[in-house]
């Protein structure tokens, strides 16, 4: 529209251009008849003829003044010329777009010069007929062009947008511009298609998992979301929450990538199982939980569901030769209910099924749902309180094995939890649920007491025991405190005792780390950071804490028979280590092949299923 009035201002200073020229060329076509026309009054009135003129009444008497615009009289006889002037604005007017010239008359007799010009009033009438027949004619053509055009320029506004929004809109006249258009239609078409296929593909990255392909937390927390906010249509559904609870201890003992392997088999079987039901969603919400959503599906169903997924878990411990697979929580839930209170259930039921035995899984009710959360708390506070009461935990043993003499050989010891009906407990999920109840300080001691107690009536001369800690007691001054005070009182079981801390505990505060190993030097125990070697940050924690032996992270370890990158980084914490007096064990080996490498570079000690599996103490 912009350029429509572009247009519009340039054609009609082209019509004042146009209208000036026509007047002005017909005024110079009329002019050559006004001069003769002048000519002939002068004749007609004999102004060359005429006596003196002294006055305007004398001048009045002697020519009809009417014919004349303009009279200029000179003679001997006035002091100053004579004028007389008859002139209408439209005679000006006229004759300022191509004046005439006046006429000149001298008489020969007495000098008298006589300057005039006709009124030619006929002529000039004529004229101006012309000249305003010819101007509205301009006009009106111009004013219908304009219009013509504004309406064209319309329909092809209307015609192109059409084209544009609808593929079977009438075409345009204009059939460059229309193809143009078509391909550019086409051309957009085909980039908004692309462009839809990236954000799904976007969209579908972000939802999903990358290791298994199942859709991940942020998926889950959009579909619960929306499935509890449904408040038109009251729908139900089975919320089931599956934890597999040997994945830490897979990646320590076996590796980062064996772990990855766990967990892939964990949900294919999840996914082989959940697909012979209708309506159902699986996820993997965390590093070790699974979550299925199955819309519609009866309590009936969920058992079916829940008991083949522990045939399913059964088998798959039975042949990777391990303690538990997983445990499923499960839960009815149904429109209108808040987020907190579904997962809290299926965190009771989960917390229920890990007690009940191994693969075991559990339904809550969905009843009480303001008090779940405080019966979550107080479950497990009870769980865990029970079994400090009842001292309802044993130990395992794993040899660590001594390559080169200098090396002391050790066996760590691993804490088991023995629940109801003699059912064990993941020892993963006691020690964070009594974190979370604020008992870890008092099950810690209590296992320290009973690790010394057994060490006191089984133990043999000169074998030696390793404690894992956790971070909170290690942060503790009052624990550090009174484990000091326990070892001074058992001196010579103290220097028996290996302390291993993980190397992520350590670094997360350094002073009180420092403060404990200090504390294990002044009563004679040994310090033993594991899972070392994850980042270049480890030689600087070393360097700090100054420990007695390090072990190296079985992440390290798995494939370094095929990994020479691993085998020079393995071979430079070695030396390094046992420059500084400290001695270096591998953890994880489970090949020949593992331990033929390592003891080339002289590993002092070696752990692993290739040497001994865990036993009872």
């Amino acid at each position: 529209m912009n350029n429509f009035k572009h247009s519009l201002w340039a054609s009609s200073l082209f019509f004042i251009i146009v209208a000036l020229a026509l007047i002005v060329g017909i005024k110079a076509m009329f002019n050559p008849s006004l001069i003769e026309q002048q000519k002939l009054l002068s004749e007609n009135e004999q102004l060359a003829s005429l006596v003196n003129i002294t006055s305007l009444n004398q001048l009045t008497e002697a020519v009809d003044i009417r014919k004349f615009n303009h009279i200029k009289i000179s003679n001997e006889q006035l002091p100053s010329p004579l004028i007389f002037s008859n002139e209408s604005d439209i005679d000006l007017l006229l004759q300022n777009l191509l004046p005439i010239e006046n006429s000149l008359e001298v008489s020969e007799s007495t000098n008298q010069i006589i300057e005039y010009s006709a009124a030619n009033t006929n002529l000039y009438q004529l004229y101006e007929y012309i000249i305003l027949s010819i101007l509205g004619g301009l006009f009106l053509t111009f004013l219908f062009c304009n219009i013509i055009y504004f309406k064209l320029l319309k329909y092809i506004e209307l015609t192109i947008v059409g084209e544009i929004i609808n593929n079977k809109a009438k075409k345009s006249p204009f059939i460059t511009v229309s193809k143009h258009l078509e391909d550019k239609k086409h051309l957009s078409e085909i980039q908004l298609q692309l462009k839809d296929e990236k954000i799904t593909k976007l969209t579908n990255q972000a939802n999903k998992d990358n290791l298994t392909g199942l859709n991940n937390r942020h998926a889950f927390r959009k579909e619960l979301t929306q499935f509890l906010s449904n408040e038109y249509e009251q729908q139900h559904a089975i919320l089931s929450i599956i934890r597999i609870f040997e994945l830490s201890a897979v990646n320590i003992s076996r590796g980062s990538q064996q772990g990855d392997e766990y967990v892939l088999s964990i949900a294919n079987i999840i996914r082989e199982v959940a697909s012979k039901f209708k309506n159902i969603n699986v996820f993997r919400i965390s590093g070790s939980d699974f979550a299925i959503i199955a819309h519609e599906m009866s309590i009936t169903n969920a058992q079916k569901l829940s008991n083949e997924l522990k045939v399913k878990f059964d088998q798959y411990q039975s042949i990777n030769d391990l303690e538990s697979v997983a445990f499923n929580g499960v839960t009815l839930i149904s429109s209108n209910q808040l987020p907190e209170h579904v997962l809290a259930r299926t965190d009771i039921a989960l917390a229920k099924a890990q007690i009940s035995g191994s693969n075991a899984w559990a339904f809550e009710d969905s009843k009480n749902n303001n008090q779940e959360f405080e019966v979550g708390e107080k479950y497990w506070r009870t769980v865990i309180m029970d079994i400090m009461e009842k001292r309802s935990f044993s130990f395992l043993q794993q040899p660590v094995q001594a390559v080169h003499r200098n090396m002391k050989g050790y066996q760590e010891i691993f804490t088991r939890f023995i629940g109801e009906n003699d059912n064990t407990i993941p020892t993963s999920t006691i020690f964070s649920m009594a974190q979370r109840t604020d008992t870890i300080i008092k099950l810690e001691k209590l296992i320290l007491e009973k690790v010394i107690s057994n060490y006191r009536r089984k133990a043999k001369p000169n074998t030696r025991w390793g404690i894992n800690l956790s971070s909170t007691a290690i942060q503790n001054s009052s624990f550090v405190i009174w484990l000091e005070r326990l070892l001074l009182r058992e001196p010579d079981i103290a220097c028996s005792l290996f302390f291993e801390i993980q190397e992520k505990l350590l670094d997360s505060n350094l002073a009180s780390s420092k403060r404990f190993f200090d504390m294990l030097k002044r009563v004679g125990s040994h310090s033993i950071i594991c899972n070392f070697g994850k980042g270049i940050g480890s030689f600087s924690l070393f360097k700090e804490l100054k420990p007695d032996y390090i072990k190296i992270d079985a992440s390290l370890i798995a494939d370094l028979e095929h990994d020479s990158s691993n085998q020079q980084f393995i071979r430079m914490i070695i030396d390094v280590a046992q420059r500084m007096e400290c001695q270096v064990i591998a953890e994880g080996i489970e090949s020949p092949e593992q331990r033929q490498i390592l003891e080339s570079m002289y590993i002092d000690g070696v752990q692993g299923f290739l040497i001994a599996r865990p036993t009872e103490l």
